[in-house]
């Protein structure tokens, strides 16, 4: 706090030493108070952790097995990036002023306002009513039904991957919730063509995201909602030091067809995604079960950081970046810009071993250099086979196999 006239100033922390600060400005005797706080409080919890709660709880009212006919839209703008208004439906705006919520009906036609979370569900309960499931399309049975999806794979999981231990599962499970809820939405549209998102950038952002999956995954206890809200939250800080927002708006150009969608209007249609998938996870874990549901992302094995082949990916691509003659360079070993890459790589990881430990570690401490060196060298295209009946990728000789007697 600051006395504008003598210059004075002090860092407060409480509303009493405000108090105290303010008082000692003004003439005053020892028992006159010619200053005071009211405080105000408690305030009201922001719209969309109060509209998931009351959507979960309308899901968990269902009785054929889907989620209710609730569309959550958060708001995303450059100043409100945390979910401070909502958009329910499309046409149901929800905002929020600390001490009140207003819900506005479509067009503007119905305004109500509420005092508490409480009060609010009930305004929202009127409105969904009047939302219904839209028919299904006559062709609707070829697709795969969730419950053979999630049983199926959980099976190849357990043909897979059997031999995995709960943290390994769980890494695995991370993996592929991030690629489907963060890598397979409009991100892939702003690392796309000609984007300041380079190879190297995007394989650090993914090696932090699953590391943030990762973190909210238990055999236990998992916020499904909270979970996908996670991944794309606009505030999110990335290797990178940007934001999620501002990786986005970094990656916008209006001039480009590829790059000209506003990226918080992309933020806002993924959380919703997002939103839509915690729901729905919730409703099937209530019927499979956590492991079982958790074990069907594990159906298979994507190279990244967190599964079970990416050791051994690491051990090969540090093993053939001090050896040009080793089969990884069969198809790079003649391009032009092999000898260069071969010869210079980046200074702070001159050490094979120095760079076998930060990969094992997670591509996301890596340098951006580094990071973008390793892309260049086809990381990604590291052999994962287990080569124990050899590799014809690899030129290992097949295994010799003996008829019976």
């Amino acid at each position: 706090m600051l006395d504008n006239e003598s210059g004075t100033q002090s860092i407060v922390s409480t509303p009493s030493e405000a108090v105290a600060f303010v008082n000692s400005r003004f003439d005053a005797d020892d028992d006159d108070e010619p200053f005071s706080i009211t405080e105000v409080g408690p305030l009201l919890p922001k719209p969309l952790g109060v509209i998931t709660a009351w959507a979960a709880k309308k899901d968990g009212e269902q009785t054929d097995g889907r989620t209710a006919p609730i569309i959550i839209r958060p708001v995303v703008t450059d100043n409100a990036i945390e979910g401070n208004d909502v958009v329910l439906w499309g046409d149901v705006y929800v905002s929020w002023d600390h001490d009140m919520y207003t819900v506005v009906g479509p067009d503007g036609s119905e305004y109500s306002e509420a005092y508490s979370a409480a009060e609010l569900s009930e305004i929202l309960d009127e409105y969904a009513g009047d939302y219904e499931y839209a028919p299904e399309k006559p062709d609707s049975y070829r697709w795969t039904k969730p419950a053979e999806l999630i049983t199926y794979g959980a099976q190849e999981c357990a043909d897979r991957f059997g031999h995995l231990d709960d943290d390994a599962l769980l890494w695995l499970a991370a993996t592929r919730i991030t690629l489907a809820v963060w890598r397979n939405t409009p991100v892939e549209n702003w690392h796309a063509g000609k984007s300041p998102l380079h190879d190297g950038t995007m394989m650090r952002i993914n090696a932090a995201t699953t590391r943030v999956v990762r973190s909210m995954l238990s055999f236990d206890h998992v916020n499904w909602i909270g979970l996908g809200l996670a991944i794309i939250n606009p505030s999110r800080a990335l290797p990178t030091g940007q934001s999620v927002l501002e990786l986005g708006l970094a990656c916008h150009n209006p001039d480009d067809p590829a790059h000209e969608a506003d990226p918080r209007e992309e933020l806002a249609e993924m959380a919703q995604d997002a939103i839509a998938w915690g729901r729905a996870h919730c409703l099937r874990e209530k019927e499979f079960g956590l492991r079982t549901l958790i074990e069907f992302f594990c159906a298979s094995d994507n190279g990244w950081f967190g599964t079970p082949s990416w050791g051994r990916i690491v051990d090969r691509f540090a093993t053939a970046v001090d050896d040009r003659e080793n089969a990884h360079w069969r198809m790079h070993r003649d391009e032009p810009w092999f000898d260069e890459w071969f010869t210079n790589r980046p200074a702070d990881i001159g050490d094979t071993t120095e760079l076998r430990r930060l990969l094992l570690a997670g591509p996301d401490l890596l340098s951006e250099e580094v990071a973008e060196w390793c892309v260049d060298g086809a990381i990604g295209y590291v052999c994962r086979g287990d080569h124990a009946n050899g590799c014809l990728q690899c030129g290992i000789p097949l295994a010799t196999e003996y008829p019976n007697d």
